[in-house]
């Protein structure tokens, strides 16, 4: 029977069926087609992804989900060598892809002509049980491959998230770090760079994590009547050890798609990791592509700054917070321009959970996505004990004394705030009044301190509203006992002369 024979051979592509029934079988190739194509009840194939001379990936129904299917239908993938391939190894290489930063990794187009589009590309693999998506606790809608996806749908992400969360804050901080370099060099225009959020910079058909025009004479093109037409200047970030061969193909695919284009001005392409393996580095120098290093751009202190920040990131997610090593990396990233402030806020967030979880009786979340009517709204710390207490943090780690944006300070009193509260009552809160904070090591402006006084005072009966700026946070921390805490807040958060 042919679902004995599946069995026996595991999953396979439809055409490595066919043959094997010729090879070992001695049918003839015409009956063998034929026998593969009446198929079996047990014999299932994949749907969605066709391959190449319209092969189908095929597997006897009880191999589902095990780790030789998944080991034949990704090495099936890979050896087709296009687009599928291409996507599934920029997600195995990240574990868990924000749905937004999908577009940018994956090698595909937003739009062009006789290409799969990032979009289409997503669904397809996800129709077809290759990758899927799904909220995880900080990040929010990711895409991860099925594989990840069965091992953790009926467990925790938490773990995964924490390590898949501190890599990307250090790869945001480490992109700002770059955008400054760019700039100081003057290889962009200054007010120009854009890095990876919400709205991926574009240049050509594809998203990039960092793009800006260049005006450097190799990429200016002067064209009669028109004057002069910028060139462009894109990074990928990607802060892994060892980049592989495998990692970088979206990468290439995109550099040689956009080279090609006609439209396009002069390109130059950077991508950074923490190291490459041999072919990796050679096939990035290969294609002109610049293959950098924290260490290359920054020196070893910084790079060895950016490796600890995303350990101590993850062990901070995990309720394990050493002040000591904070100091530490303001020491070794504190010369990087653009890398103070981003950090500043990561780190702020970890400090101000850290002092709550000290008095906290119910767990402490960092970055808790939480679902309104209109759309959701992530809590910074998070903590709530039934019938006890409920409180929900808004963080602005930023330089001491400098005034948080009144616009930020509008967002989370009349959009945050209201989501969240619609959160909990999907999830049944049964009471007292949630309380919402602002906890800032800046200050408000007058304007803001109005809006928040009378935002408290009109819904007194809903929920307690409080900010806590310099003076309130030393308190706070001071209850601790804890001097290397309060030692690290007042070095980096607080100002001086309140002291």
């Amino acid at each position: 029977m042919l679902a004995d024979l599946v069995k026996a051979i595991g999953p396979c592509l439809s055409t490595e069926l066919t043959e094997f029934l010729v090879s070992k079988r001695g049918m003839t190739p015409g009956a063998a087609r034929q026998r593969v194509s009446r198929g079996d009840p047990k014999v299932k194939r994949l749907a969605h992804l066709p391959f190449a001379r319209k092969a189908r990936f095929v597997y006897h129904q009880d191999d589902y989900a095990s780790p030789r299917y998944w080991e034949r239908l990704y090495d099936a993938i890979h050896a087709a060598n296009g687009p599928y391939a291409r996507a599934l190894g920029a997600v195995q290489a990240r574990e868990l892809v924000p749905e937004a930063q999908f577009q940018a990794v994956c090698g595909a187009p937003l739009a062009q002509k006789k290409h799969i589009s990032a979009t289409t590309l997503l669904r397809r693999l996800i129709d077809a049980n290759v990758l899927a998506i799904a909220k995880v606790p900080g990040l929010g809608m990711c895409v991860m491959s099925k594989k990840t996806y069965e091992l953790h749908q009926h467990r925790s992400f938490d773990d995964l998230a924490a390590e898949v969360q501190a890599r990307l804050v250090a790869e945001g901080i480490l992109l700002e770090s770059v955008k400054e370099w760019l700039r100081r060099l003057a290889l962009v225009s200054y007010n120009k760079v854009h890095t990876r959020g919400p709205q991926m910079p574009r240049v050509g058909t594809f998203a990039w994590d960092l793009a800006a025009p260049s005006y450097l004479t190799s990429t200016i093109m002067r064209q009669k009547d028109k004057g002069v037409r910028p060139g462009w200047m894109v990074c990928d970030v990607l802060l892994i050890e060892r980049v592989q061969a495998a990692h970088i193909e979206p990468f290439l695919h995109k550099v040689q798609s956009t080279e090609a284009l006609k439209n396009i001005g002069r390109t130059m392409y950077m991508l950074v990791a923490h190291g490459y393996e041999a072919d990796a580095f050679k096939a990035l120098r290969g294609a002109g592509i610049i293959p950098a290093t924290p260490a290359s751009l920054f020196g070893k202190d910084a790079a060895e700054g950016f490796r600890e920040l995303a350990h101590t990131l993850q062990k901070a997610a995990k309720g394990v917070v050493d002040p000591e090593k904070f100091d530490q990396l303001f020491s070794k990233l504190g010369k990087l321009e653009g890398a103070v402030g981003n950090m500043r806020g990561a780190l702020f967030e970890l400090l101000v959970a850290e002092v709550v979880r000290r008095k906290a009786g119910a767990q402490v979340k960092l970055n808790k996505i939480c679902k309104g009517e209109d759309g959701i709204a992530e809590v910074d710390v998070y903590t709530a004990n039934e019938g006890v207490e409920a409180i929900m943090i808004e963080c602005k780690g930023i330089a001491p004394g400098t005034k948080v944006d009144d616009e930020e300070v509008g967002l989370w009193l009349t959009t945050r705030i209201k989501r969240v509260r619609h959160h909990l009552e999907q999830i049944g809160w049964p009471g007292p009044l949630p309380k919402f904070e602002l906890w800032t090591s800046g200050t408000l402006s007058e304007e803001a301190r109005t809006r928040v006084e009378k935002t408290k005072n009109a819904n007194a009966s809903k929920f307690e509203l409080r900010v806590l700026e310099a003076g309130d946070l030393r308190a706070r921390v001071k209850e601790l006992n804890d001097a290397p805490l309060l030692k690290t807040f007042e070095q980096h958060f607080l100002p001086q002369a309140a002291s």
